[in-house]
């Protein structure tokens, strides 16, 4: 008798642990994707913050004209930085790239112009926002031209929409997978039981009585299995990042917290949902196919 309830009870653990390990690993799938997304999203974004554009300033500004033209659109909203850069830096900025003294062969004529380098910020990284904010600079009378690369701009929002529409394909299908698992593995759990729930009926247990220790175990499995599809997520990142050197994780460390809670509260709400789907649908069965 005690070797058979050692049995029993080792049977429960085992169904419980696959139960557990079934649903951790389809959450670890969804994880990984919204990292991805996420981390797509990140470098999409340092790559259009570090497209500058340059601003000539015309021959005739001064330079306390080009520093006002700085400040006013540091000011501005669309805009990350802007550092000015005189005719005399310009040519020291030469200078390394053709070598010292390149000038003397001009008599010293400096022809280079003042400018400012003007980085955007990424979410006002679109075609027709930056069109219109070349077309306000090229209005002014202090500037002489705006050089951007347009083709550059259009590539990058391509490549990034293109990609933002596969993630986002990959991650509703993951979804539709992930639910379709979970609703399977929870329902083959509680149909083992649907004998015990008949049982409970025929002595005048309430549906609510019925219900509530499936769900307090519902609760609990996806606890367990949102902390163990978290723990592999974090071993992945542990494992990316210590063979990616000079990646730093630490700008993201708020966002992984939020994802990380978010995973366990999908676990909690899945197998909730369907555990409570998965009881009624088992008090409600018809007597000649409780044994089948």
């Amino acid at each position: 008798m005690k070797d058979n309830k050692q049995y029993n009870k080792r049977s429960l653990l085992t169904a419980n642990f696959s139960t557990v390990l079934s649903i951790a690993l389809v959450l670890f799938m969804v994880a990984s994707m919204v990292l991805i997304s996420f981390h797509l999203w990140a470098l999409s974004s340092q790559v259009k913050e570090e497209v500058a554009f340059t601003v000539y300033m015309s021959d005739d500004a001064t330079a306390e004209q080009g520093k006002e033209l700085t400040k006013e659109l540091r000011k501005n909203d669309l805009v990350k930085t802007a550092d000015y850069v005189s005719k005399e830096d310009a040519a020291k900025m030469m200078d390394k790239v053709m070598g010292a003294g390149h000038l003397d062969a001009l008599d010293g004529f400096n022809p280079y112009q003042a400018s400012i380098q003007v980085n955007l910020k990424a979410e006002n990284f679109t075609v027709k926002q930056i069109k219109s904010f070349i077309t306000t600079l090229e209005a002014k009378e202090t500037v002489d031209a705006v050089d951007y690369r347009d083709d550059l701009i259009n590539d990058i929002n391509s490549v990034y929409y293109n990609a933002s529409v596969f993630f986002v394909i990959i991650l509703i299908a993951l979804l539709i997978i992930s639910v379709t698992l979970i609703n399977h593995t929870i329902n083959l759990t509680i149909r083992n039981k649907k004998l015990l729930i008949r049982s409970m009926q025929l002595v005048g247990a309430k549906a609510s009585f019925i219900r509530r220790p499936f769900l307090v175990k519902g609760l609990w499995l996806g606890v367990c299995s949102g902390v163990i599809a978290d723990l592999f997520a974090v071993a992945v990142m542990i494992w990316i990042g210590s063979s990616m050197e000079g990646f730093d994780f630490s700008p993201f460390y708020s966002f992984y917290l939020i994802a990380a809670i978010g995973i366990i509260v999908l676990g909690i709400l899945l197998t909730l949902l369907f555990s409570y789907i998965a009881v009624i649908r088992n008090m409600n069965l018809k007597n000649y196919k409780l044994y089948n």
